[in-house]
């Protein structure tokens, strides 16, 4: 019998089994390795917290108790493989399929039933009443260790910060203060899972934490999402500018130094990130959100220019005025590019409220445009003409100024487009 033969025969709970064993071990030593683990948030004077001596006996400690609950395994294996198998109704061996399936997903059941062993013992540390400190040393450590090797179920538990800085689950987040120890227990795992750039939960957990008000500024929410996008050079965390947008609703202060250091540090990437999200920062704040219109446009860069001339009408759609000012330095841009996407996105719009064009934007577009881009401007001129026919002759007049050529060919396109 092949290699390959004994492989498939053997059971996977026992190769998740065992390899829940490697991860509590691997996860407790990296954890003890990398910072000073914190001590329990909650313990009872007539049972003060023995702190021990260092990951070997953690490890045998959390060793043992994974080989003494074997049906803790079980439960936590079965919800995991309910909470990602997907059954198929009607197969003729649906069994040996989820037996197949969970021998290809060795990695992602042995990293979730870690995660939940972690919770477990978090929960049993976590009872004001009668905590239990060795867990806590238990469960700390192995979550940490996860959260510093990438653990992907660790990042996508919205519980686990939560339950850390609060100090439990049973909790009235909206009224209830965090609990300094769980502040600290959590600021410390953020600043040593920074040394990591393979770590998502960092990104994750502070766009969860973000929504909490009580914790905001306590985890200095605001720079570790701003250094985070900045340090990242080829993958920006969405989660992250998710983090400083979530801010601005109940501290802008800190939101707007966040966002600030991204325009003035941020990568190109990291501004076009920005630039995409100006909407929704002015739907909580468009004094801001154009004050960071303002600040990009100064960046040369094309495709920060590209994304801003998108979003500009959006940003002016109750101020005429900012629209046009800042729709006239795209166009002295005299890219075409930048010029038609702002042609595209927002000069019918405009033209429905001045349709007389007093501020000479068609005629600026065109002078500075390609041809894409004016095959696209003659349409709106002849919206134009439809509704203000002084508007029209004015526009005509001042491009027959610099090109009567042009002047010439737009009358004959309008005129053949009036031919009934």
């Amino acid at each position: 019998m092949s290699a390959g033969a004994r492989m498939r025969r053997r059971d996977p709970e026992n190769v998740i089994y065992e390899e829940v064993g490697k991860s509590i071990e691997a996860s407790i030593i990296l954890a003890w390795s990398t910072f000073n683990i914190p001590d329990p948030i909650y313990e009872l004077p007539e049972f003060p917290a023995i702190r021990p001596n260092g990951p070997l006996v953690l490890t045998q400690q959390a060793l043992g108790l994974h080989s003494a609950d074997k049906t803790g395994f079980r439960l936590r294996l079965e919800e995991s493989v309910r909470n990602h198998y997907r059954s198929v109704p009607g197969y003729f061996d649906e069994e040996d399929r989820r037996t197949n399936w969970m021998a290809n997903n060795v990695s992602l059941l042995t990293d979730d039933v870690c995660t939940k062993t972690a919770c477990v013992w978090l929960e049993q540390a976590l009872d004001e009443e009668h905590p239990d400190t060795d867990r806590w040393y238990l469960g700390y450590s192995l979550l940490a260790g996860g959260v510093l090797s990438g653990s992907e179920s660790a990042s996508l538990s919205q519980s686990i910060p939560i339950m850390l800085v609060f100090g439990g689950l049973d909790r009235n987040y909206p009224s209830d203060a965090p609990h300094p120890s769980g502040v600290n227990a959590l600021n410390c795992l953020l600043d040593a899972s920074e040394q990591f750039s393979d770590s998502p939960s960092l990104e994750s957990w502070i766009s969860i934490l973000s929504m909490h008000r009580s914790t905001s500024r306590m985890l200095s929410i605001s720079d570790r999402a701003a250094s985070r996008i900045i340090r990242e050079q080829k993958r920006i965390p969405n989660g992250c500018m998710e983090a400083l947008i979530n801010l601005i609703s109940h501290d802008l202060e800190s939101a707007a130094n966040g966002l600030n250091r991204v325009v003035l540090e941020g990568s190109d990437s990291a501004r076009i990130i920005l630039a995409g999200n100006l909407d929704p920062i002015a739907g909580r704040d468009r004094k801001l959100a154009l004050e960071l219109y303002d600040k990009l446009s100064l960046n040369s860069d094309t495709g920060v220019l590209l994304v801003l001339s998108s979003s500009l009408y959006s940003l002016c759609y109750d101020d005429p005025e900012a629209f046009q000012v800042r729709a006239m330095r795209l166009i002295e841009t005299e890219n075409d590019k930048i010029i038609r996407r702002l042609i595209e996105s927002g000069f019918r719009g405009y033209l429905d409220r001045d349709p007389q064009d007093k501020s000479s934007l068609l005629v600026m577009a065109w002078k500075y445009s390609g041809s894409l881009s004016k095959s696209r401007l003659k349409g709106l001129i002849f919206q134009q003409k439809q509704s203000s026919e002084q508007g029209f002759r004015r526009t005509l007049s001042q491009i027959q100024k610099f090109s009567e050529t042009d002047a010439l060919g737009l009358l004959e396109y309008i005129e053949g487009r009036e031919v009934p």
